[in-house]
């Protein structure tokens, strides 16, 4: 992996129509790459449920014997508070399953469950833990956190943690990337063009892009080595 394509899915990725080795949650699964990237939850649990075939990296990914029954989770002194309620977000995928893990959204809905509680008020919920069952047909591969590899304030806005995006290049340059080819992000691929990179501000523009550029600015960083090239459309 001298020389890898990370896929985002802005304008530009509509530049590029090789082969993609990276892409991100479930809009990315169009692309065909050799690893899907994501790190949300609920995006993992859906690309679950689509029953992906091509290689998955997800963080915080450590499912359950099957063996064990959900329920067991909510008995008194169990990982699932006794006052939670579950759901099986894949009830068809049970029978053949060889795992199962979950999610609780905790007794606070923060930043990440409001876009999907205006969706879907009634399936999205605080204090609900939803259960994934894992097919054997997938392939998935649990990678480490990067967060505690740097502990600053800077790498959580309003609970958000690093993003898919981020993971991705990560992964790439970990493996022995020298070349990364990045598109897809045109929404700060101009920002990472610059020679201003790390010096933004919320006041300058929106919370959500700082932390996102904060997290791109730190991969290059930490792989100095890697050459990252940011394409834009137009």
């Amino acid at each position: 992996m001298k020389e890898v394509v990370v896929m985002g899915n802005g304008p530009s990725s509509k530049l590029y129509n090789g082969k993609i080795d990276y892409a991100c949650n479930i809009s990315g699964m169009v692309f065909e790459p050799e690893y899907l990237c994501s790190v949300d939850p609920w995006l993992q649990f859906d690309i679950i449920r689509k029953n992906w075939g091509g290689v998955c990296l997800f963080t915080d990914f450590d499912p359950l014997p099957i063996e064990i029954e959900p329920e067991m989770l909510l008995q008194a002194g169990g990982q699932i508070p006794v006052d939670y309620d579950f759901i099986i977000h894949n009830p068809e995928q049970r029978e053949n399953a060889v795992g199962w893990y979950f999610y609780s959204t905790g007794a606070t809905m923060n930043i990440y469950w409001q876009d999907k509680m205006t969706v879907t008020p009634d399936y999205w919920q605080p204090k609900r833990a939803y259960v994934c069952y894992v097919p054997p047909t997938m392939t998935i591969h649990n990678i480490v956190n990067m967060e505690s590899k740097q502990h600053t304030q800077s790498t959580m806005v309003d609970g958000q943690l690093a993003p898919s995006g981020a993971y991705a290049l990560h992964h790439a340059a970990s493996n022995g990337a020298e070349v990364i080819h990045i598109y897809g992000f045109d929404s700060v691929a101009g920002d990472m063009n610059t020679d201003t990179r790390g010096e933004w501000s919320e006041q300058d523009d929106d919370a959500q892009k700082v932390h996102f550029l904060e997290w791109y600015k730190t991969i290059e960083v930490w792989y100095s080595d890697v050459e990252f090239i940011w394409h834009a459309h137009g």
